[in-house]
């Protein structure tokens, strides 16, 4: 069992390494350094912005794909 967990994390290892890097790097970066910014998102919670929209992002997923499900066996118009 653990001669296959190696097998597919060094697989994955390797898929990981064929995709490039990522091109926010430097603004992410850059954005660590503002020492206004844990002021900011006290007033602004980005973080639980980020959260509830991809909650509602989900359910709405979700609304669209079992409506596509039950239209393609006729349960509904």
């Amino acid at each position: 069992m653990s001669f296959m967990k190696e097998l597919v994390i060094t697989f994955l290892d390797w898929v990981l390494k064929l995709l490039p890097t990522s091109p926010f790097t430097q603004f992410i970066n850059a954005c660590s350094d503002m020492p206004y910014l844990g002021w900011f998102n006290w007033f602004v919670p980005v973080g639980e912005m980020i959260a509830i929209g991809e909650a509602w992002l989900v359910a709405i997923g979700l609304f669209y794909f079992y409506s596509i499900v039950l239209r393609w066996i006729k349960a509904i118009n």
